[in-house]
């Protein structure tokens, strides 16, 4: 008889999202190995109060400004008060409605709130912060937590983003979705995975993703976004100003890139427009720069899966199946829970991390070796 085959223990962990776009805490348990999906379990979104986003907003562009010079805006400290409260009530609310995955608890994956990303310029390493004290956390819920997924990649000459392809890769393979397959998420920043024909993944950031679209309907009095795209489905792109935008030095990098939420600053470039055209405009860049970068990459994918906000877009998926064919999907389409996505996928990630196991790869954040990240906060 051999030596029986090692086979990982499942864990039910529970994943922390809160992404550039500001709108509140995604929360979602997940049963995995930190290799394969085991079980998805509940999981809630948790939408931050007008004062916190205001206080988000305002550490953001502090963050921008200070652009890591120099000691630390004092209004991170509150910004950081607001990210602990608001992911102990989406933790605790989440863990109440649902004793019996809390029960089981193990892990908890907590991203932080990213404030300023800026990715490596040639010789230059790239630098990133999240607000967010895993080791609060843990102190306060009781529950170990995993922590500061970027860093590591960074200070190895890595871009920082994105992290989910990994668990993107696990979830098509869950899925059972024939190969080559990509996963499009459109959130404040674009990113998409592709899972080649041999099941290897291939990764970057897209570039702009709803951030400039929802900045621009607030500056217009209509809301924090363009909900279901309603402003952009009645408007007219010009193609012409987009053509503009694609001159930026982040479209000149090859793949895999990073991108921060305000590395798009376009706005100005929409004096005069109506609103339905300016919005059609910068959804159709949003469109079309995740086109750009899924083109870059080696396979052309069998079918599309479109997660995020941006798959309610009716004017973003109209055109990425203009431009793509008819195999583009939302996530939903294909069984998946896209508002959890994100959050799930810093479970898997915890997970991965505490085995000591790749999070980051050279096709998807351009690191030398394959390497793991995080930090594990004990209670």
């Amino acid at each position: 008889m051999g030596t029986p085959k090692y086979i990982p223990p499942k864990q039910i962990a529970l994943g922390l999202m809160s992404g550039t776009s500001l709108d509140g805490v995604d929360a979602a348990f997940l049963e995995t190995d930190g290799h394969t999906i085991n079980r998805f379990g509940p999981s809630l979104c948790l939408d931050y109060t007008d004062s916190e986003r205001k206080t988000l907003q305002d550490a953001t562009q502090d963050a921008l400004k200070w652009n890591f010079h120099g000691p630390q805006p004092k209004r991170f400290e509150l910004a950081e008060t607001v990210i602990h409260q608001a992911h102990i009530r989406a933790v605790r609310q989440l863990c109440d409605a649902h004793p019996v995955w809390a029960r089981d608890l193990s892990l908890i994956g907590f991203h932080g709130q990213t404030v300023v990303h800026r990715p490596p310029e040639g010789a230059v390493r790239g630098q990133t912060l999240q607000l967010g004290d895993g080791q609060a956390l843990a102190k306060t819920l009781g529950v170990p937590v995993c922590y500061d997924f970027r860093t590591a990649d960074v200070k190895a000459g890595g871009q920082g983003a994105p992290l989910a392809p990994v668990y993107h890769q696990a979830l098509v393979s869950a899925a059972k979705l024939s190969l080559p397959v990509a996963v499009l998420n459109i959130g404040g920043v674009g990113n998409v995975t592709l899972i080649t024909k041999d099941g290897s993944i291939v990764a970057s950031d897209t570039g702009p993703g709803n951030g400039p679209l929802d900045i621009w309907i607030e500056k217009n009095g209509r809301g924090k976004f363009d909900s279901n795209g309603r402003h952009a489905v009645a408007g007219t792109p010009d193609f012409h100003i987009i053509q503009k935008w694609f001159v930026k030095p982040f479209f000149q990098q090859p793949v895999p890139r990073s991108a921060d939420r305000f590395d798009f600053e376009v706005i100005s470039d929409l004096q005069g427009m109506s609103i339905e055209d300016g919005a059609a405009t910068l959804a159709a860049f949003t469109t079309l720069a995740a086109i750009y970068t899924l083109k870059a990459m080696r396979e052309k994918p069998k079918e599309l899966i479109v997660c995020g906000g941006g798959r309610h877009n009716k004017a973003m998926m109209w055109m990425l199946r203009e431009q793509l064919g008819e195999n583009v999907k939302t996530a939903e389409a294909v069984g998946w829970n896209s508002d959890a996505i994100e959050a799930q996928a810093f479970a898997y990630l915890a997970v991965r991390s505490k085995m000591k196991l790749p999070i980051s790869f050279p096709t998807t954040t351009g690191i030398q070796k394959p390497m793991s990240g995080g930090i594990l906060a004990l209670p």
